[in-house]
């Protein structure tokens, strides 16, 4: 059959998927786009979770030194905070020697006394 067709024909149906390609590549990239977005839009609508535990931070002479352990939600911290697991925390209580915050009491949730 593809005998009877002239190379132009042939031509134009090789356009024509071509195009067919080209218009689904397109969709797929909308549909992409469209999901990424709607990611990026969730991520900025969503306030990070908060840390379990915390360590504020005092700035003196151009660094930072710790002041405190503090729980996720004190608020006792100050702005300067830096997120803490729980081993970080105990281990920052106990073999650091920083002192636990005198109102969120950390060290009673973590167990040390």
């Amino acid at each position: 059959m593809s005998e009877n067709l002239s190379r132009l024909d042939r031509l134009r149906i090789v356009r024509e998927w071509q195009a067919y390609q080209l218009g689904r590549t397109d969709r797929t990239i909308a549909e992409l786009e469209e999901r990424e977005a709607a990611t990026a839009r969730a991520a900025r609508t969503l306030p990070p979770p908060a840390p379990d535990w915390k360590l504020s931070l005092l700035r003196a002479g151009g660094t930072s030194h710790a002041d405190a352990v503090h729980t996720g939600d004190c608020g006792m911290g100050g702005k300067r905070t830096k997120p803490m697991t729980r081993e970080q925390a105990l281990r920052a209580l106990t073999e650091d020697g920083i002192t636990a915050c005198a109102y969120c009491r950390p060290d009673r949730e973590l167990g040390v006394l």
